[in-house]
C-alpha cells in the first residue's frame, strides 16, 4: 500500500535518536534531532538518550566527531567538514515548505553518500518513459498518473561510503506522487534501513577512542562551522595583492558584478602521475570589445561552502585567440566539496571583468574507475612542445579551448572530449578497447522537437595520457561537423549524448552535455 510506504520513510527521517531533553539547553535539545542522526549508530543514540547537562553533551559531541575522524593526528577534521558541507548543500537545495533541506529524503541520501556516482535517472508520466517502461511502472503510472519519479545511482568506483561497507552498487527511487515538490524515499532494489545503519557504522575510524585530542576544536553542537568572512575591500591577502583587484573580488561575493562579459568553465582531470587537479578556463567572447592585448592579469579567489578562502592568485596572463573569441586558464587545487569562484581579468592594476561560477567537486582518486564530464570544443591546437603535467585542458601538444558558453553555430565543428579513468586494459595490445555511440537530440527555438540524430556504434581510438600504454588516464577525443549536413540543424537547444562501453571490464559509461545552436 502507498501509506505503508509513506510511513516507513516518515519513519527513516525521524532517524535513530529521539527522547526527552528537559534537562539540556537549546543549544542541545535539538542536536540528535537534525540530520546528524543519520550517521549516528543505536548504540550512541542509547547513550544520548541518558544524556542530562550540557557538559555531558558536549563531552558526547566533541568525541563523536572525532571518532569519526580519518586523520586523528591531525587537527583537521575532514569527515566533519564534508558532513557539514553537504548539509549546507541540502538545505540550500532541497528545501521544501517549512522542511529544511537537510532534513528531506533527498537531503538524507544527499548527507549520506553525496551527489550520486552516475547521471540521475528522471521520469514523468507516460511521455517520459515512452515504451520503455516494464510492466510494474506501467502498473505504477495506471494508478498514480500524475507520478514523477526520479532515481539515484552510486557505484563503488565513485562512492568511497559504499567501499566501506562492501556494497557494490545502491539505487534509490524517490517518488512525487502529486507533483509539489515532495519527493518520498521508496522502498527499492536497495535496503535502505540496513544501508544507512551501515554507513553510520562504517563512518567510525575509532571505536575505542574514550577522550578527546588535545588539538581538538570544540564548537557549539546546534552552530555550523563559523563561516570566514571575505576580506574587506583593499585587504591583501595572499594571491590577490593589488587594492583593486581585491575589492573587486569582494564585491563579486557580496553580489556586486558588471553585466555578465565572460563564461567561466571547469573540468576535473587526473594526471598520469595520479595528481588529481582541476582546470579553470575564462572564455571571452567576441561580444565583450576587447583586444588581445586588453589584459595582463588574471586574477581570482575560491571559497568553500562555509566561506572560508580556499584559494587566491593575482599572475600574469594574455589573451589567447579561439576564432572570433578569447581566453585565459589556469589550473587550481581544491578537494571534494561545494565551493564558489570568482575569476577575473586586469590591465596595469585596474580590473576590467570579473564574473563567478559555482564549483561541484567529488576528488577522483588515482585508481577510480570512470569518466570525466563530457566537454565541448570548437577549437584545437598544436603546441610547439609538450605541455607540462596539469596544464589547464593541455595534453601532451594538443591544446583544447573549452567553449565555455556553450553556443555554437549551426555550421560549426561540435567537438567532445572525455577524460576515460582506469579502463579495462587489453593483456595483447596493452590498451583499452572501448566502443562508443553518439546521439544528438533537440528542440527549435520554437519549442519544436527535432529528429534525433545517431551515430553508429564506433570504436575510438583511446589516447594514453601518459604517453605509454597500460593501465592508467586515457583520452577519447573527436568532433561532429556541423557544417557538412545536407540540412542544417535548426537553431535551439541541443544535447549531445555519448553511451561509452568497455568492452574488457563490461562497464558503460553515459554522459551528456546540453548546448545551445544558432542558425
Amino acid at each position: 500500500m502507498k501509506l505503508g510506504r509513506i510511513t516507513m520513510a516518515a519513519m527513516l527521517c525521524t532517524g535513530l535518536a529521539s527522547a526527552s531533553f528537559a534537562a539540556l539547553s537549546s543549544t542541545f535539545s535539538d542536536w540528535a534531532k537534525g540530520p546528524v542522526q543519520y550517521v549516528m549508530t543505536p548504540a550512541e543514540a542509547a547513550i544520548w538518550n541518558q544524556l542530562t547537562t550540557d557538559d555531558q553533551a558536549q563531552q558526547f559531541v566533541d568525541l563523536f566527531w572525532a571518532k569519526r575522524d580519518p586523520t586523528p593526528s591531525t587537527p583537521q577534521n575532514e569527515f566533519r567538514e564534508e558532513y557539514d558541507a553537504r548539509v549546507k548543500y541540502a538545505d540550500d537545495h532541497f528545501v521544501r515548505g517549512h522542511t529544511r533541506g537537510a532534513m528531506t529524503d533527498l537531503g538524507k541520501i544527499f548527507i549520506l553518500l553525496g551527489p550520486p556516482s552516475r547521471p540521475i535517472q528522471r521520469s514523468t508520466a507516460d511521455a517520459a518513459l515512452g515504451g520503455q517502461m516494464s510492466q510494474p511502472q506501467r502498473e505504477i503510472q495506471s494508478a498514480t498518473p500524475n507520478l514523477s519519479r526520479q532515481v539515484w545511482l552510486y557505484d563503488d568506483n565513485k562512492s568511497a561510503e559504499l567501499k566501506k561497507i562492501g556494497l557494490r552498487s545502491a539505487e534509490f527511487d524517490f517518488t512525487d506522487q502529486f507533483g509539489s515538490g515532495q519527493w518520498t524515499l521508496e522502498h527499492g532494489k536497495t535496503d535502505i534501513t540496513s544501508t544507512i545503519r551501515q554507513l553510520a557504522q562504517a563512518s567510525i575510524v575509532s571505536p575505542t577512542l574514550t577522550s578527546i585530542p588535545a588539538f581538538e576544536q570544540r564548537r557549539p553542537a546546534s552552530q555550523p562551522p563559523a563561516p570566514v568572512a571575505a576580506p574587506a575591500a583593499g585587504a591583501e591577502v595572499t594571491g590577490v595583492k593589488t587594492a583593486s583587484l581585491q575589492a573587486a573580488v569582494t564585491g563579486a561575493f557580496g553580489g556586486k558584478t558588471e553585466p555578465k562579459q565572460a563564461t567561466v568553465t571547469y573540468a576535473e582531470f587526473v594526471a598520469p602521475d595520479g595528481d588529481y587537479y582541476v582546470p579553470l578556463e575564462l572564455y571571452v567572447p567576441a561580444s565583450a570589445g576587447l583586444t588581445a592585448d586588453a589584459a595582463d592579469t588574471i586574477f581570482g579567489q575560491v571559497q568553500d561552502a562555509n566561506g572560508k578562502v580556499v584559494s587566491t592568485f593575482e599572475e600574469p596572463a594574455r589573451l589567447t585567440a579561439s576564432k572570433n573569441d578569447f581566453f585565459v586558464d589556469k589550473t587550481i587545487s581544491l578537494g571534494t566539496g561545494e565551493y564558489k569562484a570568482v575569476v577575473g581579468l586586469a590591465k596595469a592594476g585596474q580590473p576590467i571583468l570579473v564574473t563567478t561560477i559555482p564549483l561541484v567537486l567529488k576528488k577522483v582518486e588515482k585508481d577510480e574507475v570512470g569518466t570525466s564530464k563530457l566537454i565541448l570544443w570548437n577549437h584545437t591546437y598544436e603546441l610547439s612542445e609538450a605541455a607540462p603535467v596539469k596544464s589547464p585542458f593541455a595534453f601532451g601538444k594538443l591544446k583544447i579551448v573549452p567553449k565555455a558558453d556553450m553556443v555554437f553555430g549551426n555550421k560549426d565543428e561540435l567537438g567532445y572530449f572525455i577524460e576515460v579513468h582506469n579502463p579495462g586494459i587489453d593483456p595483447v595490445a596493452n590498451l583499452p578497447k572501448l566502443q562508443m555511440k553518439l546521439e544528438l537530440t533537440g528542440t527549435t527555438t520554437a519549442g519544436k522537437p527535432v529528429p534525433p540524430m545517431t551515430a553508429p556504434l564506433s570504436d575510438p581510438n583511446p589516447l594514453p595520457l601518459a604517453g605509454a600504454p597500460g593501465a592508467g588516464q586515457y583520452a577519447v577525443i573527436g568532433s561532429l561537423p556541423l557544417g557538412e549536413l545536407k540540412t542544417p540543424l535548426p537553431a535551439g537547444d541541443y544535447t549531445l549524448k555519448v553511451k561509452l562501453i568497455d568492452t574488457i571490464t563490461k562497464q558503460t559509461y553515459n554522459i551528456d552535455q546540453k548546448f545551445k545552436l544558432t542558425s
